[in-house]
């Protein structure tokens, strides 16, 4: 059978090399937050709001990152035993 391309790329889906670039993310996002709150274009409840979305897309991002540092869970053989050929 054809593996039809799902195949990852153990460099761009190594958990341990996404989470250096998920925490500058987060970084980034709480500066975000804290800019949104002196931008004088928005209302004040549109200045709450979008510091409040950017502090939550911020907390996400370090969950990921923290789920990064975890052990993967490890699969169960699926293998049988005694299994007989046709």
């Amino acid at each position: 059978m054809r593996s039809d391309n799902n195949q990852l790329d153990i460099f761009v889906h190594d958990p341990r090399l996404q989470q250096p670039a998920l925490r500058k993310l987060a970084k980034a996002y709480r500066a975000a937050a804290e800019t949104a709150l002196r931008d004088v274009q928005f209302t004040a409840t549109e200045r709450q709001e979008r510091h409040d979305y950017y502090l939550a897309e911020a907390k996400r991002l370090d969950a990921e990152a923290r789920k990064c540092n975890r052990a993967p869970r490890r699969r169960r053989a699926t293998h049988s035993k005694g299994a007989t050929a046709p």
